[in-house]
């Protein structure tokens, strides 16, 4: 089980969330926990970064050729791939493959997330909403948050 928690000014750990918060009064006396210290990104930056997928996936057009992009998470590591954000591994044959890197709070801080949410953005007006300006589509990602 993870607990996601903050430490206060008195160092009491408070959770994150309310599933936090319910994983964290399953805690008793005895229990061992592991404590991992990282960075925090901005929250909200994280929400918005999935509000843009979602308003993506709403928008795309009803073609065949974009129903493999309506799952969030094959539409997240295709994006990732097309913006540059993965790693490159050359298989027995010569072959080029392509895996994602991860997003997570752990791996990358605000300006680099930064970074990958106007690669992102840029893309998929791009090749996923051609017929969309980036003016009304990001007004409409509020919407989603």
């Amino acid at each position: 089980m993870k607990i996601y928690a903050e430490i206060k000014e008195n160092f009491e750990l408070t959770p994150m969330s309310e599933k936090d918060q319910i994983n964290f009064n399953k805690l008793k006396p005895g229990d061992h926990i592991q404590i991992e210290k990282w960075k925090e990104r901005n929250i909200r930056f994280h929400k918005k970064f999935f509000a843009l997928l979602n308003c993506t996936i709403y928008h795309m057009p009803e073609h065949e050729e974009f129903d493999k992009y309506r799952n969030i998470e094959y539409f997240r590591k295709y994006l990732m791939i097309i913006i540059g954000h993965c790693d490159v591994i050359i298989g027995i044959t010569g072959k080029e493959n392509y895996v994602p890197k991860s997003i997570n709070f752990k791996t990358l801080d605000d300006d680099k997330f930064s970074d990958i949410y106007s690669k992102a953005l840029n893309a998929i007006l791009k090749y996923f909403l051609k017929g969309i300006s980036q003016a009304d589509f990001e007004a409409d990602i509020l919407n989603f948050l």
